[in-house]
């Protein structure tokens, strides 16, 4: 069952995000607690039986869309298919459009990460995209958008990239 993580329950999907993320694209802990307090920020979890967060999913409700920034299950809860249940729950639950970036396809990873996100629905958008960098002294990151359904059309793009830049890195599209 999903549940909306509380902020006193911040460290649980903390954890699993630092071993799930590089450095590069996940902000300092602090940085990340600190999202807590905008109503626009959610993090859905997972548990298992003995009540452990085991996945989580940290999104925003912005105006143009649903933004789905992280998404991780537990090392040793992957490969199983617990992910691709947990996110069509939770996808099914959300207001469309909803979008996540992915890394561009020039890895064996990155590659099928986007095969699992087609495999739930979603589709790769070809539009340029930047990722503006998550804290100090890092730097920003080229990926691609993928939305859930259909792909985007130039104007959905450039409204849900303005909106992603805004209200998530606190920059300002050009």
């Amino acid at each position: 069952m999903l549940e909306l993580l509380k902020r006193s329950q911040f460290e649980e999907m903390y954890a699993i995000m630092e071993l799930s993320f590089p450095d590069s694209e996940r902000r300092s802990r602090e940085e990340q607690a600190a999202l807590f307090e905008d109503g626009r920020y959610r993090v859905t979890v997972l548990r298992d039986d003995e009540g452990r967060v085991c996945a989580f999913m940290a999104w925003w409700q912005l105006e143009s869309c649903t933004y789905l920034e992280h998404f991780a299950v537990g090392s040793a809860l992957r490969g199983h298919g617990l992910g691709g249940r947990f996110l069509d729950e939770l996808t099914a639950a959300l207001r469309a459009p909803v979008v996540l970036e992915v890394e561009l396809p020039q890895t064996d990873i990155a590659a099928r990460r986007i095969a699992f996100y087609e495999r739930h629905g979603f589709e790769l958008n070809g539009y340029d995209y930047i990722q503006p960098p998550l804290g100090k002294g890092k730097e920003p990151l080229p990926l691609k958008i993928m939305s859930l359904g259909d792909k985007l059309t130039p104007e959905q793009f450039g409204a849900i990239r303005a909106d992603i830049y805004a209200a998530v890195y606190k920059v300002f599209a050009k």
